[in-house]
């Protein structure tokens, strides 16, 4: 190890100052989390899932007593476990209880009292910005007791634009309005003072954002901004003005008078991660250029950058490609803790590794919720924001065993309903903890993922429970491989298959058995005029045909196909059942129905960006529809393009009405194979009744049915308008050049008309990556002309019965 590496591992073990939840790169939120630098001082916890602890608070004796590891009591500046402290009480590099990375940790869960906009961790303090009555708030929150020791009101302040502490514990938000001063609060005295601290040549200060403010042990203090900034640049021969994104850093005297300020401008693929000031208090930036992640000091003297040192790739450190950085990165004395897709992970600089911390959703969190994140020797600190209500609470972290029993969950790639609905299930258990089992993560592509895990499933090694959304499970559905869910209802004292919408579940039986299940559905239909329909449904492709041609129209008068998805796809997957006996494992691609359906892909070419949908519609070039009904909204929003009458006649069927149904969210099932079959139905149970997310039909009749009379009530805004009185709000909206359709409550004339459709789906629309692969390659032949249509269909018909027996 070179002495630079020598010297800057030494450096990183004794910083005192740090940033903490400064991630970017959560693809749900509007904006980056901004948080401050900060002391990391966290204390022992209690625990509530593993042995009772002490105390219910957060800071609070751990569950061995008062002392710790080596004797002596684990208080700020004294012994930790790894010998000694620093003289800022920050834990040392080595001897943590989690050096090893303990496979299970104890959790404990503090609600806090104000649903806060920030959060900022000081010193043995918590403070958070909040609005009430009108007017903005800062609470003082001790870590020790989790109660409000102090408020103070906050007018004039940008709230929106960042909030900092020094290592004094003095808060810093900037000034409302023009003025680039900055407000500086003695949380102590509780005064407010806003001193006029000059940021100089911050042109735009509505674009301003205040990340951080340090001091180092020579007096110097630190104020780190993100802003706009302008450059010239020529272009043409001709001067012009170019602004663009920069992470500034004002480096000012004891009497916060500017020595000099140090940028780094946020183009070229150059992202600035964190700015901190080590124990040896050098400033310094830790950003990712094109290519690697660099640790860049400041050189205070001769007012410029150091060399920077290079840590690695960027996609070796963290994981990042393309314009994706780290979630809440947080340094830890050794490295940086930080997210990414939902899991914790240590980039430990000693060890120049990504180690593995735990699954966020295994213990009742998700990442897009964190708003703090802070790791102690012993312990993690997370701030968390509840979705749906947006109250906040603290969860603390302790390496210990559980006594709940785990549940494995295999993914092809994880999706965000199943982790909400593993994290939420996780939180509520109180014997089971299910923890995803990622095969992307493992195997590092999607195509070789979706191998494994179909192997895992027929050898019997699959996890518990399957996300089988992502797999092409009827193929081998006859080997008994998957349990029937069926069972688990029977034997069910809470939960029935009566709970559940029958013709929709009618749809996903196989032999009267029942293998997956998911929370909501949708229906996969074709639409259009009721004059041109006639009131039929169900028809075959030769009766649609007839009835265009009645109308003087050919197939390229439907609309809707997906110009990024074959038309061929859409056909199949809407009726892949007419083809294949999945029991049986046989299939018919011969026949003549299925040349009806290759004659009709064949053939469809519509006029392609010759008028838009809606006015396709109104100018009866375009009399049909397919697509999907999501909702009652999609249904009157459908029937309002068509002019007040809508029919649906359904896509060309063998039998039954031509509607299909499909999961929505995804769909999982039981491995029959699994010793926790018990603990794989309590999660599956609790996803069918708390997954549904508002989007899609509920498979739960219940709520179902509240979804249904919901469309009938008028929706309002909470508070009332300028003119007086709360707001109507729309169901739905369609918007097409400068004509917008709105729709808002439902009559009960529409509501049975999207009960009628949900009651006559009688097909499932399912893709089958593998078979229709065969029948797409072998098409292509046809559709060129190359191959006639009999030949066409023999190929397809052997290489997919060769696919089913081999399969079987």
């Amino acid at each position: 190890m070179s002495k630079e590496e020598s010297r800057i591992i030494a450096a990183m073990c004794i910083l005192a100052l740090v940033m903490t939840g400064c991630g970017k790169g959560d693809a749900e939120r509007k904006t980056d989390a901004v948080q401050g630098l900060s002391v990391v001082e966290l204390e022992n916890s209690t625990n509530t899932e593993g042995e009772a602890g002490t105390e219910g608070v957060a800071g609070v004796k751990d569950n061995t007593g008062e002392k710790d590891s080596t004797g002596e009591k684990d208080s700020a500046g004294e012994k930790d476990s790894a010998g000694e402290k620093d003289s800022a009480g920050q834990d040392g590099a080595g001897g943590s209880l989690w050096d090893d990375g303990p496979v299970t940790w104890q959790t404990a869960y503090f609600p806090l009292e104000n649903s806060y906009t920030q959060v900022l961790s000081a010193g043995g303090t918590f403070y958070g910005v909040y609005e009430k009555d009108g007017q903005n708030w800062l609470d003082c929150v001790g870590k020790e007791s989790l109660t409000v020791e102090g408020t103070i009101s906050l007018q004039g302040a940008a709230l929106d634009s960042g909030m900092a502490a020094d290592k004094d514990g003095n808060l810093y938000l900037p000034a409302e309005g023009d003025e680039t001063g900055l407000w500086k609060i003695d949380t102590k005295s509780g005064s407010q003072e806003q001193e006029q601290i000059e940021l100089e040549d911050c042109f735009e200060r509505n674009n301003m954002v205040l990340k951080g403010v340090g001091t180092d042990a020579e007096g110097y203090t630190y104020v780190w901004c993100g802003l706009m900034v302008p450059k010239t640049e020529k272009s043409d021969g001709m001067e012009r003005e170019v602004w663009y994104m920069a992470d500034r850093v004002y480096v000012k005297d004891g009497q916060m008078k500017t020595v000099f300020y140090q940028e780094v401008a946020d183009v070229s693929g150059v992202d600035v991660l964190c700015f901190q000031i080590d124990g040896e208090g050098s400033p310094g930036f830790l950003m990712k250029d094109q290519t690697d992640i660099v640790l860049q000091e400041i050189d205070v003297a001769g007012q410029k950058l150091t060399e920077p040192v290079r840590l690695g790739t960027a996609f070796d450190c963290f994981g990042m490609e393309d314009a994706n950085i780290p979630e809440h990165l947080t340094f830890t004395g050794r490295g940086w803790l930080y997210c990414r897709d939902n899991v914790l992970t240590e980039l430990r600089y000693d060890i120049r590794e990504k180690v593995q911390v735990l699954d966020l959703a295994s213990y009742g969190l998700l990442s897009s919720d964190i708003v703090f994140l802070g790791k102690g020797n012993d312990r993690m600190e997370i701030i968390d924001r509840d979705t749906e209500s947006g109250s906040l609470e603290l969860a603390v972290f302790t390496p210990g065993a559980s006594n709940k029993v785990t549940v494995t969950l295999g993914v092809v790639m994880a999706a965000q309903d199943l982790e909400k609905a593993v994290a939420e299930f996780n939180r509520n258990s109180a014997g089971y903890r299910v923890e995803i089992v990622d095969y992307y993560t493992r195997e590092g592509n999607y195509e070789d993922a979706d191998e494994k895990l179909k192997l895992d499933v027929v050898t019997g090694k699959a996890p518990d429970i399957i996300a089988a959304s992502g797999i092409d499970y009827r193929i081998f559905s006859g080997k008994g491989v998957l349990a029937d869910l069926y069972g688990f209802m029977e034997e069910d004292g809470e939960f029935s298959k009566n709970m559940l919408v029958q013709s929709v579940l009618k749809v996903f039986e196989e032999q009267g058995h029942l293998y997956s299940i998911a929370p909501s559905f949708q229906l996969h239909t074709m639409w259009g005029y009721e004059d041109v329909a006639r009131g039929r449904s169900g028809v075959t492709f030769s009766e649609l045909l007839r009835i265009l041609a009645d109308a003087g129209k050919d197939v390229n008068a439907i609309g809707g196909f997906s110009g990024d998805e074959p038309v061929l796809t859409r056909l199949c997957s809407a009726c892949m059942d007419e083809f294949v006996d999945w029991e049986t494992g046989t299939c018919e691609f011969d026949g003549e129905y299925f040349k009806e359906v290759l004659s009709f892909a064949a053939n469809y070419h519509p006029a392609a960006g010759e008028w838009s949908y809606l006015q396709g519609i109104r100018d009866r070039k375009q009399v049909f529809t397919v697509g999907m009904i999501s909702s009652v909204a999609d249904y009157q929003l459908e029937k309002e393009l068509y002019g007040g009458k809508i029919s649906f006649i359904g896509y060309p069927a063998a039998e039954g009405s031509g509607t299909a149904v499909a999961f929505r969210s995804s769909d999982v099932a039981v491995n029959a194979r699994s010793k926790n079959q018990s603990g794989a139905w309590e999660f599956v149970k609790f996803y069918l009744q708390q997954g549904y997310d508002g989007q899609g039909f509920p498979m739960v009749q219940e709520r179902f049915d509240e979804v249904m009379e919901a469309a009938m009530k008028e929706d309002y805004t909470e508070s009332e308008s300028e003119s007086g009185g709360r707001e109507r709000l729309p169901k739905g909206t369609y918007g097409a050049g400068n004509e917008i359709i709105i729709v808002y409550a439902a009559s009960r004339e529409e509501v049975d008309a999207v009960l009628r459709l949900v009651e006559s789906a009688a097909n499932r629309f399912e893709l089958h990556p593998v078979i229709q692969n065969i029948i797409n390659e072998e098409a292509e032949g046809y559709f060129s002309g190359q191959v006639d249509l009999d030949s066409t269909v023999d190929k397809i018909q052997n290489r997919v019965s060769l696919l089913l027996q081999e399969s079987r």
